[in-house]
């Protein structure tokens, strides 16, 4: 059998990979597991519900960006301002997100201890900077939000202590209000919202899959169903599970970092140890459809209290009312796991049954609700952790793979935490880079 030539081959199908082929200059080929491109922004179809693999909104941070998502969804794209809270079983009641800057309605002694907190770190400029995420969270907000919320919230979505985390990755994702902001969140019902999602865009139909597969129509070669079991950079070549090689010019690889050393056995031993030094959690969404219309006024709700299995869900039908059958509505809740913190549930039937019990506790489901679909759908890597190894792990690699004429990007190859808009111009990033590299003649 001849070998394919192939001058930019793309590992993986998702928003970084279809960008980076709609984004090279020459001719690229993407090579996709799965029988559909899309990666975690697929959405799947149960009994008439469309559920996304976790809440997925877009909220770019840059007009490129912008722009490009403007044009592949056209008029199938509707824009809200969000509505995000937090719940609190403790005192039976919602807050509005960032909890930081809505602190009206929580207890007297819960808003004075957050607000003395916050004084407190403010009289002191000259406080010992912060060495880790936990430590950044005390020296940012005082003791109060740190112990309310921040901390127990940390704790629960990453599944480790925070004192294992840098923090130069809050950027845009920890709102960080001035305190007259905190002020008047603390003494009125302040509904001006705050943080990179208070307006965000979502597909009114085809769930969030309707971006990839928007893109997908714009790249010429795109192979489903390839799964790739080697990658040999000496002789330019990518091995296939059906037996096909094909030899590559360039290749650009958005596949997870942890899967190198299966695919590379070549992989250097300090390499391997940096790939083994990547921290990041697992999360399996339990999706529920129910007989009832309005299970929530709400995009989604945070849960920091070990009272609940879960620690966020997102409502579907608030997103689009295209994801739900006419008369229902749905739920999408968010499990995370590590090793750090292993599942406590393995069993998909009872893991369903674990989140009913505790909707139904926050009285956002009903005991008498009729579920009509369910289903799991795990993700695993989910999030990147930043653990204080993460930026020599990550150095150590990239500039390996870049040393063998491999370009990483997306959240998994550049192993960041990605939003959308990032991964498709972490894509074109590559393909950039790509079309940079001079000539051999």
């Amino acid at each position: 059998m001849s070998q394919e030539n192939i001058e930019t081959a793309i590992l993986g199908g998702g928003l970084a990979g279809l960008s980076a082929a709609y984004h090279s200059k020459g001719e690229a080929t993407v090579f996709e597991k799965a029988s559909r491109p899309g990666g975690l922004a697929c959405s799947e179809q149960t009994n008439g519900f469309v559920f996304d693999y976790a809440p997925h909104i877009l909220f770019p941070e840059t007009e490129y960006a912008a722009d490009l998502v403007r044009e592949l969804l056209g008029d199938n794209l509707n824009v809200q301002a969000r509505k995000a809270y937090l719940y609190h079983l403790k005192y039976d009641l919602y807050s509005r997100f960032p909890f930081q800057s809505h602190l009206h309605g929580l207890p007297v002694d819960v808003i004075v201890d957050c607000l003395a907190g916050l004084m407190e770190v403010m009289r002191d400029p000259d406080r010992p900077q912060p060495t880790n995420y936990r430590e950044w969270i005390y020296w940012r907000f005082g003791r109060g939000i740190a112990e309310h919320l921040m901390i127990p919230y940390s704790e629960r979505v990453w599944t480790i202590d925070p004192r294992h985390m840098n923090f130069d990755w809050i950027d845009r994702r920890v709102p960080e209000p001035d305190i007259e902001t905190v002020l008047r969140g603390a003494l009125h019902d302040e509904s001006s919202q705050s943080g990179a999602t208070k307006e965000f865009w979502y597909p009114k139909d085809g769930g969030i899959e309707a971006l990839p597969k928007a893109l997908a129509a714009r790249v010429e070669d795109l192979r489903l169903e390839q799964v790739v079991t080697g990658i040999d950079p000496i002789t330019q070549t990518v091995s296939f599970s059906d037996g096909r090689s094909i030899h590559y010019e360039y290749l650009i690889y958005t596949l997870p970092l942890t899967a190198l050393p299966q695919l590379m056995p070549s992989v250097p031993e300090p390499v391997r140890r940096a790939i083994d030094g990547l921290q990041f959690n697992r999360i399996d969404c339990v999706n529920i459809g129910i007989n009832r219309p309005d299970m929530s006024p709400h995009h989604w709700l945070y849960f920091y209290e070990d009272d609940f299995i879960f620690h966020r869900i997102s409502f579907p039908q608030n997103f689009s009312p295209a994801t739900c059958p006419p008369g229902t509505s749905s739920v999408c809740c968010e499990v995370a796991s590590s090793d750090h913190r292993p599942r406590r549930i393995h069993d998909h039937d009872q893991l369903i049954q674990a989140v009913i019990d505790g909707l139904c506790r926050a009285g956002i489901m009903r005991h008498d609700d009729e579920v009509l679909a369910a289903d799991v759908l795990p993700i695993d890597p989910a999030y990147v952790i930043y653990d204080l190894d993460y930026h020599e792990n990550v150095k150590t690699i990239h500039q390996w793979l870049l040393s063998q004429g491999i370009h990483p990007c997306g959240r998994f190859g550049d192993w960041e935490y990605y939003n959308m808009d990032h991964s498709m111009m972490s894509g074109k990033r590559a393909a950039e880079e790509i079309a940079a590299i001079e000539p051999v003649t």
